[in-house]
């Protein structure tokens, strides 16, 4: 089942990967490095704002939509997610507005305005898109994704090559895309919930449910990248630059793959929670487990193993040596997070209990700044990352720890470990072959490296890869 919901919301993931990679090869060559950095912190604080603001809206629409569709409720339940969206949409352009006028330098001042911008119009295909994933449509989801990334990607970076917006460039090409989704979505939305209306009986419960979730996100974003604001302080938005370059390749890819993951895998926990109760859950995670470890470990792995050739063929040559050194830490802390966000959560979202984990993510945010504050005028860039990489680690901790006994999650120990050891086995494997630099020694040790993984993966029958690879077969066999 979670293999064909992966092939399902596959062309999501591939179409997320390329405008990452791609915005990260286009922006850091067309915008200068002060530019880059203030894009990397306008991103960062329209994150924040965004997840502070409206994200608690999208977290309801998501978690109430099957509850809804069994009552026969689903129109009330969208007109109410509808209006909530509304009304918390005010508060984020306040919040935006109120971030423009503190910022001083005009670029940044611009870059703000055009993601404040974009803000307008998120809402409403973001809603759209968590009910498409609560009731299971695929196919749409995947579609809709597919255009917002590829669109905004092509004209945000056609923005920078063109026009003198500068860091404004993104922001603008997701607002123009994302206000033809919303068009097409808010259409759909307001014909599925004919004869439906807000309902103010709804408003409590989701309110319970949204807000600790966004408060979490938001101290998930701060642990993320919050420490591009210390850096801009310590260091300069130079070094914000440099970092964020870094940060986008190494940390978007290995996230990405863990959302496509948790995408297919997120959904069947809740049903299997909902209608067979913990015991049926804990069998349904220990497979979306394996399946995270499977196509996340070595994603992260492989980043590590050729961040020099890869900085080199996808940044800017005025940022590629730092962001080469730190991206293999930022793979690491991408895998961390992947977890912590896309498995160890959803303990606290099955159960209810959001509010518990946005506490516990108050200790590793605050962590991450006292790190930031002692390393950065210690050692420089490096400090952000290491602290990053702690402070993750000290997150699952906590999370895991707690949540386990709100909801049974399981932990294949023994597929871990296989996939550790195919992991092991590229690793070696990749160090053994030259290094001729560029893109000949990207593409060689990447072909390399995959091949190697699925070869060993296959053998130990890492995560149930070999039973997966021949359950698939025989499904094609038989449509054959």
């Amino acid at each position: 089942m979670i293999w064909r919901r992966l092939f399902g919301y596959f062309p999501a993931s591939l179409a997320g990967g390329l405008a990452s990679f791609g915005a990260v090869f286009a922006l850091t060559r067309l915008l200068t490095p002060a530019e880059y950095g203030f894009y990397a912190l306008a991103l960062t604080t329209m994150g924040v704002t965004y997840t502070l603001s409206i994200t608690w809206a999208e977290a309801a629409a998501y978690r109430f939509a099957g509850v809804a569709e069994a009552r026969g409720e689903t129109p009330d339940h969208i007109r109410t997610v509808m209006a909530l969206l509304a009304a918390s949409s005010a508060l984020g352009i306040a919040l935006m507005s109120g971030a423009i006028l503190i910022a001083t330098d005009p670029m940044l001042r611009l870059a703000l305005a055009a993601a404040m911008t974009a803000m307008i119009v998120t809402p409403l295909v973001n809603a759209a898109q968590e009910m498409n994933r609560a009731h299971q449509r695929v196919a749409r989801y995947s579609t809709l994704r597919v255009c917002q990334d590829i669109g905004a990607f092509g004209l945000g970076t056609w923005l920078a090559w063109r026009t003198g917006l500068g860091p404004a460039s993104p922001f603008i090409g997701l607002a123009s895309v994302l206000a033809v989704l919303a068009t097409i979505e808010g259409t759909r939305l307001w014909r599925e919930s004919d004869g439906g209306r807000f309902q103010p009986s709804r408003v409590k419960p989701y309110l319970a449910y949204g807000v600790p979730v966004a408060f979490a996100l938001a101290l998930n974003i701060a642990l993320d990248a919050g420490d591009r604001l210390l850096i801009a302080l310590f260091l300069g938005p130079e070094s914000v630059g440099v970092y964020a370059a870094g940060y986008g390749v190494a940390d978007k890819s290995v996230g990405l793959i863990c959302i496509w993951a948790a995408a297919a895998g997120s959904p069947l926990m809740m049903q299997a929670w909902e209608r067979g109760g913990p015991q049926a859950m804990r069998e349904v995670s220990a497979h979306v487990a394996r399946t995270l470890m499977l196509v996340a470990a070595p994603a992260a792995t492989g980043l590590a193993l050729v961040a020099q050739p890869l900085s080199d063929v996808m940044i800017g040559e005025e940022m590629r040596a730092q962001a080469a050194a730190i991206m293999p830490w930022i793979a690491l802390s991408g895998l961390i997070n992947g977890f912590v966000l896309h498995y160890v959560s959803e303990a606290f979202q099955l159960s209810r209990r959001t509010s518990l984990r946005a506490w516990l993510m108050v200790a590793p945010a605050l962590a991450n700044v006292a790190l930031n504050a002692i390393l950065l005028p210690w050692i420089g860039l490096m400090g952000a990352v290491y602290a990053t990489v702690a402070c993750y680690a000290l997150a699952l901790v906590l999370l895991g720890g707690v949540g386990r006994r709100l909801a049974p999650l399981a932990w294949p120990s023994v597929d871990f470990l296989k996939v550790g050891g195919a992991c092991a086995t590229m690793a070696i494997v990749v160090r053994l072959l030259p290094a001729p630099g560029g893109f000949a020694e990207l593409v060689l040790k990447a072909s390399i490296g995959a091949l190697t993984y699925a070869a060993a993966a296959l053998i130990f029958d890492a995560a149930g890869a070999r039973s997966a690879l021949q359950q698939i077969g025989a499904r094609h066999a038989r449509r054959v």
